[in-house]
């Protein structure tokens, strides 16, 4: 892994749910960061998941991130990631996601979402 730029912990705020075209469900899962983050301060975000009707008890699928950082001077980030979740416990998922921010450029991240304690907690690394 490359260098990690800063550790995250999300509360769950709300969904939003529709449907596309394709008849499958989108879940927008909104997140709020618990504290401020040592390089970004307060986050607000979205996670965006894809569901097909026919497999709502899938193992794996894509999903993807967007939000904004607002810092303590004032300045704010905004930044996208898209990649995979996979199940790996009882309401438990790993997501591992890629794309960039307008603060630090290119980006890796992981980290796991625990529906028993509505919380998203990771790490965000520099892309290599």
């Amino acid at each position: 892994m490359s260098e990690k730029i800063d550790d995250f912990r999300m509360a769950h705020v709300s969904n939003v749910y529709s449907q596309n075209a394709e008849g499958q469900l989108i879940t927008q899962a909104n997140f709020k960061s618990e504290a401020d983050m040592a390089v970004y301060g307060e986050v607000w975000c979205t996670l965006t998941f894809t569901q097909n009707y026919e497999t709502p008890d899938a193992d794996s699928g894509q999903a993807s991130f967007a939000g904004e950082a607002f810092h303590s001077d004032g300045s704010k980030t905004i930044g996208f990631q898209s990649g995979t979740w996979k199940k790996v416990g009882e309401h438990v998922w790993e997501l591992e996601m890629s794309g960039k921010d307008s603060r630090e450029g290119a980006l890796k991240t992981v980290s796991t979402i625990s529906l028993e304690h509505l919380i998203w907690e990771g790490s965000v690394y520099r892309a290599k």
